[in-house]
């Protein structure tokens, strides 16, 4: 039984990253307002990387191909080598090395990420995982977290609220319909995945580094996503956000960060 969002072949060959069972969020997660921002009295504009949408998404990793540079039968290490030359500037304007290290247990799964500056100037940052799970008949879902955000009518976040009832997954839960597409703050960390018919659970633990979790459950699909992340969507337009996560890489400083998927039968 595949625990997370089975990838299709098609989408292999083809590059369909979005059809794909997980992907990561370097160097930053979820959204830049129309694809513009200022750092340190620099003004960047980024390529509209999604369609007709009017926001750059999800950072340039995900659509960049990376070099597997180790593997074996229970570990792969990926790496990408951002260069900010021509159009790839558009992407990322801040040069990285970024690495994935995937490594299989018996009980479960561990992905690690690593984003290095390796630009002359500091650099904004952020690390994220968008895993994708099948929603089967019946499945549950448990996360805490302190505050929500809600999105206005151009997807990007407005001021936090406590989490109301019907968006609260405190107490595990069936997931049912909940149009969601939000991040939420303060989360503890942990976020448990129950497929009760099939007496299976998946539980993620993941560092403090992740001090956010987007929830991404679209109405009438087979699929939701349950996103560890480092940062408020949208939090490079956002610093005076109390607690917004994103970080600040001098040249030479590293980010890392550690998400385990572990799997238990349920009696």
């Amino acid at each position: 039984m595949a625990l997370m969002r089975e990838t299709p072949e098609q989408a292999l060959r083809d590059g369909l990253v979005r059809q794909t069972s997980c992907y990561p969020l370097m160097p930053y997660s979820n959204r830049i307002a129309q694809g513009r921002f200022s750092f340190e009295g620099f003004e960047h504009r980024l390529v509209l990387n999604f369609g007709d949408h009017p926001h750059s998404i999800h950072g340039n990793a995900w659509q960049r191909p990376w070099q597997v540079a180790a593997a074996d039968d229970a570990r792969c290490r990926l790496v990408l080598i951002h260069r900010p030359v021509g159009d790839e500037a558009r992407g990322w304007p801040f040069a990285y090395r970024a690495e994935q290290l995937f490594e299989l247990s018996p009980d479960g799964l561990t992905i690690t990420l690593s984003l290095e500056n390796e630009h002359h100037r500091a650099m904004p940052a952020g690390l994220g995982l968008h895993p994708f799970f099948p929603k089967r008949p019946g499945v549950r879902l448990q996360f805490a977290a302190k505050r929500v955000y809600p999105n206005g009518d151009d997807s990007l976040p407005v001021d936090s609220v406590p989490v109301p009832d019907d968006w609260s997954y405190r107490t595990m839960r069936e997931l049912g319909e909940p149009r969601l597409d939000n991040c939420f703050a303060g989360w503890d960390g942990t976020a448990r995945i129950a497929y009760v018919q099939e007496k299976i659970a998946l539980t993620i633990e993941a560092d403090p580094l992740f001090g956010h979790l987007v929830v991404y459950a679209p109405t009438g699909r087979d699929f939701f996503a349950v996103e560890p992340v480092s940062h408020v969507n949208d939090a490079i337009s956002r610093p005076d956000v109390a607690g917004h996560g994103l970080k600040v890489l001098k040249p030479g400083e590293r980010l890392t960060a550690q998400a385990r998927f572990g799997v238990e039968v349920l009696s």
